[in-house]
């Protein structure tokens, strides 16, 4: 439990309490965490479907499901059966982050107590795992990749000298990585793989028969397929799914990212890498396990030292090397330039593809060298020496981070409490009518957009699930996007438009044909042209003549019959009438 208190601890030293409130939620109305925020709003304002998981008003006609918001379906679905105990507008993103900190430790533990038998190396082993700098980069929005207690899980499971296949513990760390995110259930698979022919073909005997072998496999993936199943992860069709060809590379891990720092480190200087990959993949090791594994490596190749026996470990090392491999890409990085290209192009590479975020893959190696680091150490030199070596090399790596564990809380503070960038969101619940959907065509997701549709049982085409770019090196086939399209571009040239939907115009050239009457409201709202049929036929909140105004004085007069209004929107949507947009459904 030391751990756990010691993750709770760390919590509250960087993150404000009112994080964990949840009726404070203005802090997510931004980013990243706006998406993920009103993912859940949908989703719980909706009535359930089956499978549990579907969201059937967030991207109306195409639809989508809790697992492709990022809205961290495990939690999602458990504050949605305590719907009606819980208070609206309800958050638990806080409450998130404060529990992925406090499992951080309790795991980071479980790993210590492999590795040492020395109660003060484990103290300072966990402390160790708890100030992981991954953890704390991810609060910046990305609530359920703070979630690298699942990747501590997998590893303890795949290093525990028991010779046994722990099937109960592998259902459920596979399957709560299901309903975490997406990324988290790749790694986990990969652990549970190393796992599997480790307790098969490398433990020493006896091991498990291959009947007991088999019905492990087939129980942990027929859970597995099932929990996905429900949360809707077979909702959209499998050509959909792809991270971008284009994009798998860009957020990938630098050569030099184990001994570079970024940024925030008090002793070494931050290197240079591709632009994207800043965060993605950011696997600095920190500079106590810098000094610390090159004195590991000594005691196993020094003269006359007993060799390891490493025959259990081969298959998670080589997922270990496998996956960051993955997470370097095709497009071998060193600092700033590209030095190798591997060709890999067609169906291949829309396969990998689906990993675009590849640096994320890194962190098994990360937290492997510092787990192999610590045990080396712990079981190679005398007590006395191991552990004060252990200890300075913990308090080193807290010297070395702790100017960017500061910056961080000074940035959490300004963005999460002191300054939340849209007050006003507070004031759309008092805006009168609210139209049921909110529409547009298909596009690249922006928290702004939604804001419209954030509250109240209402539906919108734009969503987070998918993005709009024509990401298939096979060309894009998406026939209900196209469907629903079709339906959009007709409705705005020939009417009518629907009073209960709130139109969104963000394309410079989406040109709207229909007759806007005297009681239509228009405006521009955050550079977008919005439209809402019928919004002055009878009196309306504080909101409305802020942004609307009645129709005709608000347009100029084109031909064809209608009100030739074209939209002054955003120039990056890109996105032009009569255009295909291909879907992917990788989450973000």
């Amino acid at each position: 439990m030391f751990g756990a208190l010691a993750g709770v601890v760390l919590f509250f030293l960087v993150f404000d309490p009112r994080l964990v409130d949840p009726g404070y939620w203005i802090w997510l109305m931004e980013g990243d965490p706006a998406t993920q925020y009103l993912g859940w709003r949908f989703f719980r304002a909706e009535p359930w479907h089956w499978p549990p998981g579907m969201i059937r008003g967030y991207g109306l006609e195409v639809g989508s499901a809790i697992v492709f918001t990022d809205s961290i379906p495990i939690a999602a679905f458990a504050a949605k059966l305590l719907s009606p105990f819980l208070e609206e507008p309800f958050q638990y993103f806080g409450m998130w982050a404060l529990l992925c900190f406090a499992l951080q430790g309790f795991f980071g533990g479980l790993l210590a107590a492999l590795a040492s038998e020395r109660p003060v190396e484990r103290y300072a082993i966990t402390l160790l795992f708890v100030a992981s700098l991954p953890v704390m980069d991810r609060a910046i929005g990305h609530f359920a990749l703070m979630s690298h207690w699942l990747v501590l899980w997998g590893l303890w499971l795949a290093l525990r000298p028991n010779r046994e296949l722990s099937t109960g513990q592998w259902v459920a760390a596979t399957c709560i990585a299901s309903l975490v995110h997406a990324y988290l259930l790749y790694i986990v698979l990969a652990l549970w793989v190393a796992d599997v022919l480790r307790r098969r073909h490398f433990d020493p005997q006896p091991r498990p028969s291959l009947g007991d072998w088999v019905r492990h496999v087939v129980v942990v993936s027929m859970a597995l397929v099932a929990t996905m199943a429900l949360a809707g992860y077979f909702l959209l069709p499998a050509h959909a799914v792809t991270g971008g060809a284009q994009y798998y590379g860009k957020y990938a891990t630098n050569l030099n990212a184990f001994w570079n720092p970024g940024w925030g480190s008090r002793f070494l200087p931050g290197l240079a890498v591709m632009k994207g990959a800043e965060l993605e993949g950011h696997a600095y090791l920190g500079l106590g396990m810098l000094v610390l594994l090159p004195i590991a490596l000594l005691t196993l190749i020094a003269p006359g030292s007993a060799r390891p026996n490493v025959k259990p470990y081969v298959p998670l090392i080589a997922v270990g090397f496998l996956l960051w491999m993955l997470a370097v890409s095709h497009l071998v990085a060193w600092g700033d330039r590209v030095v190798l290209e591997i060709p890999i192009r067609g169906k291949l590479l829309d396969t990998i593809a689906t990993l675009r975020a590849s640096g994320r893959l890194a962190w098994v190696a990360l937290y492997g060298l510092w787990f192999a680091a610590v045990a080396i150490v712990a079981t190679r030199f005398k007590p006395r020496v191991a552990t004060a070596l252990i200890v300075g090399a913990v308090a080193l790596q807290f010297a070395d981070i702790s100017p960017r564990y500061v910056s961080m809380r000074d940035y959490f503070a300004d963005r999460f409490i002191a300054t939340p960038r849209n007050a006003r969101a507070r004031s759309s619940r008092r805006s009168g009518r609210r139209p049921r959907s909110t529409t547009g065509r298909f596009a690249w997701r922006r928290s702004r957009t939604w804001r419209a549709a954030g509250s109240g049982s209402r539906s919108t085409r734009s969503t987070t699930a998918w993005r709009s770019t024509p990401v298939s090196s096979r060309g894009c086939r998406s026939p209900r996007v196209d469907a629903a399209n079709g339906v959009i571009t007709r409705t705005l040239k020939d009417g009518p438009l629907d009073p209960t939907t709130l139109y969104l115009l963000w394309s410079r050239d989406a040109k709207l044909d229909w007759a806007i009457g005297p009681d239509d409201g228009v405006g521009v709202f955050d550079g977008y042209f919005v439209v809402a049929p019928g919004w002055f036929a009878q009196p309306r909140g504080s909101i409305a003549p802020e942004y609307l105004v009645r129709g005709p004085s608000a347009v100029s007069p084109g031909g064809g019959g209608g009100s030739g209004v074209r939209a002054v929107g955003s120039p990056q949507a890109g996105v032009r009438s009569g255009q295909a947009h291909c879907p992917s459904a990788t989450p973000p």
